[in-house]
């Protein structure tokens, strides 16, 4: 029986907040958060990811309580037969909630009556697990045995390949992700009706004559200061 899934936590941090997809997470939990998220935090850009957990440190128990460990390291062979799938069958799950945020942030933006047209920006990262994998220095008897399982295929070398994703949603665009390799998509930009359009400006002039009513540099304010 899988075990229950966490609520996502916004950690305080500076840099991206990492969340990670699996296959028996609630979706629903995971756009609410990232909804939320953006509300507090305009400055921070969310990476869905489906790469497997980080192992806990080990704890110290008794040799006679001792039981056998299930975090996963992505260095170890046997964690990668029997744990690492997961890695890419998490991948459609990951592809819904993105496109489920992007498409309930528009709706957000449209029920606050926000100023803003532009929805999220994206950014696309693949990759193969197996790369990520601390270099390890091996033994000759080693790799005599990586090379007889890599040349046991019928055709072709048999090389083990785990695909997994990630993909960073931000408010603002991040061309340094591009520049190493990440693929972007655009934000969706929101389509308004003409009397949308007339209710949108009459709000941009009010929020403009606001400001420059609390301006203490405007003349007429200074003056009324004066009298």
């Amino acid at each position: 029986m899988a075990e229950p899934q966490a609520e996502p936590v916004i950690d305080t941090g500076s840099g991206p907040h990492l969340v990670r997809i699996t296959d028996n997470g609630k979706i629903k939990a995971w756009v609410s958060f990232a909804l939320n998220f953006f509300e507090t935090n305009e400055d921070r850009p969310i990476v869905f990811h489906t790469l497997p957990a980080t192992p806990k440190p080990p704890v110290a128990v008794n040799d006679d309580a001792a039981q056998p460990s299930t975090d996963v390291d992505i260095s170890s062979t046997n964690a990668h037969v029997y744990k690492l799938s997961k890695v890419t069958t998490a991948v459609p799950r990951l592809l819904s909630v993105v496109e489920i945020v992007k498409r309930e942030f528009i709706k957000s933006l449209e029920a606050k009556h926000s100023l803003r047209l532009a929805g999220l920006h994206q950014y696309n990262e693949i990759g193969c697990l197996e790369a990520l994998a601390p270099v390890v220095e091996a033994s000759a008897e080693d790799r005599a045995a990586e090379i007889r399982r890599a040349l046991s295929g019928s055709n072709h070398v048999k090389q083990k390949q785990t695909p997994y994703m990630k993909i960073t949603l931000s408010l603002s665009a991040i061309p340094e992700l591009v520049e190493n390799g990440a693929t972007y998509q655009p934000p969706i930009i929101r389509k308004l009706s003409k009397s949308a359009k007339m209710r949108m400006k009459k709000r941009e002039r009010a929020a403009t004559k606001a400001a420059s009513t609390q301006d203490p540099a405007d003349p007429d304010l200074a003056a009324i200061m004066e009298d």
